[in-house]
């Protein structure tokens, strides 16, 4: 195919010369992942991409392969085996095999399958393999370099939700406080005041353009809006301090509590058809297998968790990349400060954890850099600096290591030079074009 293409979805796509190829693996007989492996016809650069799904996964997002293509790559995207969008389980009720193959046995059987058809239709296999996911993606990314580390060279991993089972079981949790404890709910209208409490918490010099550079710092504590008179926007009541309290215990920050597309969206959104509820909802009903018609007015905490199995199939939980580190890979992951669908707090202290277990800090650096991003929300998006090239809808400002963090990964695999630092911008003042930046910000990898 070559020009214009439009996706089944009726997305229409300018596309360079690309060989499309739709296929099916079925490594059990119950499996039926379907994928589509697209190559360039010619200027292949000998890159492989296979880029992970959001949520519950589910579909082929065409946008993506496409923007490959221009790179350069040969790409792959599966639906994980089964057809939903990512806040869709019902598939889940099919039973343990579709579980599986959702969990990690996707990325298997599809990049096997890609590895045969790259090098029969050039001749030759690819250069180098790298894995590219964020959310659900990021986990899928972790995933791969944690149970098929022979197969990957590089692994970029955007707010992985990696300890998935853990995370719908926090979100039922939180979700049945805030609806079923009298008071417990928090109206979206004092968020504003939230963040400004907690941004006036922060250090001297650390708080830019309504965003704090390191949330760790700043010590806010929710007891200081507590309401002295009666209850208005500006303050809050015993029950909503202790509800503002819960949330900053998940991991999520306060200081972006009222950003756009945050908590109101996510975590206190009235409409259970979206944010946490949804996942929330559906990880009980079909996920976990409690009920069918569970509702979160009946969680139990005793009850309603994953059974062993689903927390081995699915959570990218592992600390040891000993094998992934010893044939020379090379994990970037990167983290929103400012997210509200997944808490940063829970990226840091699964990164210090594989330090502990991989030798310390330096040790775990020669492999694995995590870029915690100010002011960003999930995977891209929030008040701060946002583009660095890690998606399609992020462009970085310029083409190099420092600039876009694939070509970061490239760069640390193939030559091996670390990255020291990325350049964040943020473009929302016109569409991808200089005279839009309105910020930027340099990262650092934690240390």
């Amino acid at each position: 195919m070559a020009g214009r293409f439009v996706a089944p979805d009726g997305t229409a796509l300018d596309v360079a010369p690309t060989c499309r190829i739709r296929a099916t693996a079925r490594p059990t007989p119950g499996s039926r992942i379907a994928f589509e492996l697209w190559l360039p016809r010619s200027g292949w650069n000998g890159r492989y991409y296979q880029l992970g799904n959001g949520g519950f996964g589910g579909s082929i997002h065409y946008p993506s392969l496409a923007a490959e293509i221009a790179r350069g790559n040969a790409a792959l995207l599966s639906d994980t085996g089964h057809s939903g969008t990512g806040f869709d389980a019902r598939w889940a009720a099919g039973g343990p095999d579709l579980v599986v193959d959702f969990g990690h046995r996707a990325i298997k059987a599809s990049s096997d399958a890609a590895r045969a058809l790259i090098a029969a239709y050039y001749g030759r296999p690819a250069d180098r393999h790298y894995f590219a996911g964020c959310s659900g993606g990021g986990r899928m990314a972790l995933m791969a370099a944690q149970r098929y580390p022979d197969d990957w060279d590089g692994i970029l991993a955007g707010a992985p939700a990696n300890l998935w089972t853990r995370r719908l079981f926090g979100f039922a949790a939180l979700q049945h406080r805030l609806r079923a404890t009298p008071g417990a709910w928090l109206p979206p209208a004092k968020l504003p005041a939230i963040q400004r409490a907690a941004l006036a918490a922060c250090p001297a010099g650390t708080v830019r353009d309504g965003y704090a550079a390191d949330p760790r710092s700043c010590r806010f504590d929710p007891r200081r809006l507590l309401c002295r008179g009666g209850d208005n926007p500006e303050c809050l009541t015993a029950a909503e301090v202790e509800t503002v309290r819960l949330i900053q215990a998940e991991g999520f920050e306060a200081t972006s509590a009222a950003a756009a597309e945050g908590w109101a969206d996510w975590i206190l959104n009235a409409d259970s058809d979206s944010g946490h509820i949804r996942f929330a909802t559906e990880a009980m009903r079909f996920f976990f297998r409690t009920a069918t018609d569970w509702e979160v007015a009946r969680f139990d905490p005793a009850r309603d968790r994953a059974p062993a199995w689903l927390r081995t199939a699915v959570d990218a939980d592992s600390l040891d990349y000993s094998r992934f580190r010893a044939r020379g890979g090379r994990i970037i992951s990167y983290f929103g400060w400012a997210d509200p669908a997944l808490p940063p707090h829970a990226a840091v202290d699964y990164y210090r954890r594989v330090e502990a277990r991989m030798g310390g800090v330096a040790a775990t650096r020669q492999f694995y850099r995590l870029f915690m991003v100010p002011g960003m929300g999930h995977c891209q998006s929030g008040p701060g600096p946002d583009s660095f090239g890690q998606s399609m809808v992020s462009p970085p400002l310029l083409a190099d290591p420092e600039h876009d963090v694939r070509l970061a990964l490239e760069a640390w695999v193939e030559r091996g030079r670390p990255p020291n630092r990325l350049v964040a911008v943020n473009r929302r003042g016109a569409q991808g074009e200089a005279s839009g930046i309105t910020g930027s910000e340099i990262l650092r990898p934690l240390r």
